[in-house]
């Protein structure tokens, strides 16, 4: 699985999530099977790529490039790590957006 995340900074998993106007960068994680981190790499900009979620802590973020690119949007809670929200998606805690 592969999940996107809007981040403030590159800070590994520690990098906390924002709104995709704010994003300095785009964390794309790379799940497991079993939901542990396989991989993150850090790119500008999400254009033309293919994945499984994006991540946003704003319901009303810009999210219709992610959507005609096939992606699910998950509502994180502001200034959530990598990490927590990957821990959220676990336990089934981020609402999806619709």
């Amino acid at each position: 699985m592969l999940v996107v995340i809007p981040v403030e900074s590159i800070n590994n998993q520690e990098s906390l999530v924002c709104t995709i106007a704010d994003a300095k960068s785009f964390a794309f994680v790379k799940l497991s099977e079993s939901m542990q981190i396989e991989n993150i790499q850090f790119k500008e900009n999400f254009a033309n790529e293919f994945f499984d979620y994006i991540i946003t802590p704003k319901k009303d973020d810009e999210l219709d490039e992610a959507y005609e690119l096939g992606a699910r949007a998950l509502l994180a809670n502001n200034g959530m790590s990598i990490e927590d929200i990957i821990e959220a998606m676990m336990f089934r805690e981020l609402d999806e957006i619709v």
